[in-house]
């Protein structure tokens, strides 16, 4: 090559480092001088956190539109780990604890152990107090100053700089922070409703709380807490256990949730949508920017199918009958619980669920340990978890059996003498409350001849009665929205599993009169009425009317009634049934002929069927099931009363209460209750009634 070419070639090779020198130069001036400002910001923001943004919860409202639930505004005080200093947490914690306390403010603190030495631990909850130790990384012998000692360690806590109570605060907090996962993702909540004046002190003190924030959020109000708790239910805060099943949902450690009845139930529907907020740090760790990157969607509203002010007389009817049984009634004075319900006869819309005795919803929130263990269980929801033979009440079921499979038709006499005789001397022969000789099916109904329905109990057989009652939901879960329990029907397989012995016959005609393994819930029996009121058709009892936006202007959806079974109504057969449960309620005292029932100036026929069941213990249940009025029923119901009895009078009052709109118990001047019931003495005192 010669020397002119090589000069060349340097010359170009030259140019080119020059040119690409030149465009490296205009690309850093560009960046430190044009975008010097975002290139920076890009390299000190390196660390981004997301936080929930709680949604408001949907309301709950009645059938006409009355609230029953709903929330108001609160101020809660937060941590936030972006703006605390490491080195001051302590500080911090105490100073912002020291106001909330000074201004009667509660604070999160789970640390079962006394604020003021001997240290000591709280409670007798021996299963806490032992993962309270676990947790803390002490022994099971530990003693409560043990624990102090061994968390002051493990949060740096000086305590020759702090009081033995001031340790004990700043321990709590921060073992309560470690619980709730504190991190830059996850703020921690100090006080979920701070006053006023705490308020206004957190704020004044701000510069030396860093970290200690102000949030105004949503806080569940029971506007009506004593109208239908068991039906309401409650929210609170989510456990580690629920936090782990729904973190995947968008849950955070902070949430709130249903943890019983509608509360729970329609969980997905009123807990909205939270939104997100961001904080950005720089390398240093110091919040650079701070910012809602999602918007909250509040709840959707709930519109229940029961009436509040017909859900109120029904509370008090039931309350006044149990409080008339124990000062006045010749027997069932020993009852001390009840619980009725009543559905629409045409789709199965609970419009009262009462269950005795009751409680108030913001009294359980503030003092839950007193209410749950008040007398008589109060938070226990007799309408779908109590279990009760419901006695002669399912001899309804076993006619109707009878009469669509062709055992028995309308004419079919009884040879009833007192005693059932169809087995030997030796055997079982099971008795009669009287002697109905020659009573057709509707008559014994009227009666409640025990013999009748023995010898039709024995004609179906067990597998068939079984069966058969499973179609009326026996046994079933019933499909309510806030749950409740199966019961349980009477088999060959259920008796030799809880006794450990074969069926007999003799348990075969039990089973027949609604003895035995049988268990129902009041909503069972009121489902067996609808049953029956319907010739057949049973429909799925639900709370949920429909669904709407939170404020009640768009309805989002409308609960349908839903058919869970036909039953062929062949032979008519449920016109025969129904006509016995009429004569039911025209029973009188023979020979007296002094009335059994309190149905006088009805305008229609009532059409019901009681029952006394034994409880083993030297006690009875009184039930009731039945539906009005009997030829077009726009009601059914299910009664029960736990050592009680007359529980056929409460059916006047659920009478008025849901056709009539009135319910006037007889009182004397003292305010006590004469009789449970109003004494109507016309039929046109009754159709007057609006």
């Amino acid at each position: 090559m010669s020397k002119t070419s090589k000069l060349i070639r340097t010359l170009v090779l030259a140019v080119l480092l020059l040119v690409a020198l030149f465009l490296c130069i205009l690309q850093l001036l560009r960046m430190q001088i044009v975008d010097g400002e975002t290139y920076l910001k890009l390299t000190e923001a390196s660390y981004s956190s997301t936080q929930l943004v709680t949604a408001t919860r949907g309301q709950i409202f009645d059938s006409k539109g009355s609230i029953l639930t709903s929330n108001h505004t609160v101020y809660k005080a937060v941590i936030q780990k972006a703006y605390l200093s490491y080195s001051e947490q302590n500080d911090i914690i105490l100073k912002a604890v020291e106001i909330l306390r000074d201004n009667g403010n509660k604070w999160n603190d789970s640390v079962p152990i006394t604020y003021t030495v001997p240290f000591t631990f709280i409670g007798d909850d021996d299963e806490r107090i032992e993962g309270f130790k676990k947790s803390s990384g002490v022994n099971y012998d530990a003693t409560a100053d043990n624990c102090i000692s061994a968390l002051s360690k493990k949060y740096n806590i000086d305590r020759e700089k702090y009081s033995d109570e001031e340790v004990r605060i700043i321990c709590g907090v921060r073992y309560e922070m470690g619980i709730k996962d504190f991190s830059y993702d996850n703020r921690f909540i100090l006080s979920d409703d701070v006053s006023i004046e705490a308020l206004t002190s957190l704020k004044e003190k701000r510069f030396v709380l860093g970290g200690i924030d102000i949030v105004e959020e949503s806080k569940r109000e029971y506007v009506k807490s004593s109208v239908a708790p068991h039906i309401l239910g409650t929210v609170g805060a989510i456990s580690s256990e629920e936090y782990s099943a729904l973190k995947e949902d968008g849950y955070g450690y902070n949430d709130i949730i249903g943890k019983y009845g509608i509360e729970k139930a329609m969980e997905s529907v009123l807990r909205g949508e939270n939104g997100q907020r961001t904080i950005t740090r720089d390398s240093k760790g110091n919040a650079i920017s701070d910012e809602i990157t999602k918007e909250v969607v509040a709840g959707n509203s709930v519109k229940l199918t029961f009436d509040e002010d017909k859900q109120n007389m029904l509370n008090e009817a039931l309350a006044n009958h149990i409080n008339w049984l124990n000062n006045s009634a010749d027997r069932g004075n020993d009852c001390d619980a009840g619980a009725v319900v009543v559905l629409d006869a045409k789709t199965g819309a609970v419009l009262g669920m009462s269950s005795y005795p009751s409680y108030d919803l913001t009294e359980s929130i503030e003092n839950y340990a007193a209410v749950l263990n008040s007398e008589g269980n109060p938070m226990f929801n007799r309408c779908i978890s109590g279990l009760y033979r419901p006695g002669s009440a399912f001899k309804t079921i076993t006619a109707t059996d009878g009469l669509i499979n062709s055992f028995i038709d309308r004419t079919t006499k009884c040879t009833c003498t007192g005693v059932y005789t169809f087995y030997s001397s030796s055997d079982y022969q099971p008795k009669c409350t009287g002697y109905h000789l020659g009573y057709d099916v509707v008559n014994c109904l009227k009666w409640s001849c025990n013999i009748f329905f023995y010898d039709l109990g024995r004609r179906l057989g067990i597998d068939q009665l079984s069966e058969f009652a499973g179609r009326f939901g026996y046994g079933k879960d019933l499909g309510l929205e806030i749950g409740g329990l199966s019961g349980q029907m009477s088999s060959p397989e259920l008796y030799e599993r809880l006794r450990g012995e074969p069926w007999t016959d003799g348990n075969t005609l039990q089973a027949a009169i609604g003895q035995m393994d049988t268990l129902v819930t009041p909503l069972h029996l009121a489902v067996q009425a609808l049953t029956l009121a319907n010739d057949g058709v049973r429909y799925k009892p639900y709370l949920v009317d429909s669904v709407w936006n939170y404020d009640m202007t768009e309805k989002i959806y409308t609960t349908s009634p839903k058919i869970e079974e036909v039953i062929e109504n062949e032979n008519d057969a449920f016109g025969t049934v129904r006509e016995g449960m009429i004569a039911v309620s025209t029973l009188v005292n023979w020979p007296t002929s002094s009335a059994l029932w309190n149905f006088e100036g009805l305008p229609y026929g009532v059409a019901i069927k009681t029952g006394t069941a034994e409880t083993g213990d030297g006690y009875y249940t009184s039930t009731v099931m039945g539906y009005y009025p009997a030829e077009n029923p726009e009601i059914a119901f299910g009664i029960i009363f736990e050592k009680g009895e007359y529980s056929r009078y409460m059916v006047r009052n659920i009478i008025d209460i849901y056709i009539y709109n009135k319910y006037e118990p007889d009182m004397d001047e003292n305010g006590i209750v004469v009789s449970p019931w109003k004494r109507w003495g016309t039929k046109d005192s009754i159709t007057n009634i609006e």
